[in-house]
């Protein structure tokens, strides 16, 4: 009885190790305003990520220098971010979330 027990819990070891883990799912589309600087925007999202995620976001625009491309921040341990990124009227901007093994697919949202 505790052999079969302990074979039991070996296979459910073994299975888990091996069993795929879920996709990140991407994050939600957060509200945009108006930066507190000309050609920025404030991307801001309650709990659209997950607990303490990497959010990368990154412009579409390739007029822009590609240090100005590409901003991010961490969310809270809620899910919760804010970031400033530098952009125009009419940019679109793809936001992913990294929680340090894997990147999500990414949301797509215009700066408006």
């Amino acid at each position: 009885m505790v052999i079969r027990r302990l074979v039991l819990l070996a296979a459910i070891a073994a299975f888990s190790c091996t069993s795929p883990t879920l996709p990140l799912p991407p994050p939600a589309l957060p509200s945009i305003t108006l930066g507190p600087e000309s050609g920025t925007f404030v991307l801001q999202s309650d709990r659209g990520a997950l607990p303490n995620a990497l959010v990368v976001i990154v412009n579409r625009n390739l007029a822009l220098a590609a240090e100005d491309r590409v901003a991010g921040t961490v969310a809270d341990s809620v899910g919760s971010w804010q970031a400033t990124v530098k952009g125009t009227t009419g940019d679109v901007v793809d936001i992913s979330q990294d929680d340090g093994t894997s990147r999500s697919p990414t949301t797509t949202a215009q700066l408006r």
